[in-house]
């Protein structure tokens, strides 16, 4: 993997603004991205959509520095390729989000700011007095507008999903975990799990509900994780001469918390439990 780099000249518009912006349009406009492209090729490709909406898609690419365009702002060209290049597209996107200096980071620290608390699910009423707490630092305002957006994005890469009954449910997706936590492995050569979560949280998304002491699975996370080993994806073994433990709180698979050491991960099966939402919804329409 090369180093990361920024783009330049972004666009001024906070992300979190970027209402009209779906995964679906940035994906298919990101893959199309093979090599530097006029603009104007890339809004005849997409004619279905909004022009408005496509210029938006290529400034949140340009502003999560996926691209970036040349002097005359008439050609697009790809960058950061070589960043985890064999990863999903809605992985690489948290990566992005998480490489975003201030004030460009509100999309990436909304999910920190909802896993405060041990809550496996919120509602926007409950999130918005502590976003509202907690970042403050912006220029724009934060409302319920603003929070919808983060919602939806969010949905559309399995960061969470969303509920009639209980709002919005904090746990992220099977894919997701399982891909992150085989990056990890092919990555560092190990199968330490406090390691490779520490890692995620780093670079992608939060999973701890505390660090201090043993480090604590966030009940959300945790749930995920129990799940996939209940359906035998996922191993984990306590070991006694381990130098770090992980706690998973109690869960529907188990009535106590425990400590784990080393995690191992099966073949990942072809069900659309274990795709990305967006994947799950394409097999759906295509039925």
């Amino acid at each position: 993997m090369t180093d990361y780099q920024h783009a330049i000249d972004k666009p001024e518009r906070a992300l979190i603004n970027y209402n009209t912006v779906r995964m679906r349009e940035l994906k298919l406009i990101k893959k199309s991205l093979v090599s530097d492209r006029p603009m104007r090729n890339i809004i005849s490709d997409f004619v279905r959509e909004k022009e408005d909406n496509v210029r938006d898609c290529v400034d949140f690419l340009h502003t999560t520095d996926f691209l970036e365009r040349g002097g005359d702002d008439r050609v697009v060209s790809p960058m950061n390729r070589n960043i985890f290049p064999d990863l999903a597209f809605e992985a690489r996107l948290l990566y992005h989000l998480r490489q975003q200096p201030h004030p460009q980071d509100h999309l990436s620290l909304v999910q920190n700011i909802a896993l405060e608390s041990a809550d496996r699910s919120i509602t926007l009423d409950v999130l918005l007095p502590q976003v509202k707490g907690s970042l403050d630092q912006y220029e724009f305002p934060w409302n319920k507008t603003k929070l919808r957006m983060w919602r939806a994005l969010g949905a559309q890469i399995g960061l969470i999903s969303e509920t009639e009954s209980r709002g919005i449910i904090l746990s992220p997706c099977r894919r997701l975990l399982y891909d992150l936590l085989e990056l990890y492995e092919q990555q560092k050569n190990n199968a330490d799990l406090y390691s490779a979560l520490t890692w995620i949280e780093e670079n992608f998304l939060n999973v701890f509900e505390t660090t201090t002491g043993s480090p604590r699975v966030h009940p959300a996370v945790s749930d995920v994780l129990q799940n996939m080993e209940a359906e035998e994806i996922l191993e984990f073994q306590g070991l006694s001469d381990a130098k770090n433990e992980v706690t998973l709180p109690e869960s529907v698979h188990t009535q106590r918390s425990r400590s784990v050491s080393v995690y191992d991960l099966n073949p990942i099966p072809d069900s659309p439990a274990y795709q990305y939402p967006l994947a799950q919804f394409e097999q759906v329409s295509a039925q």
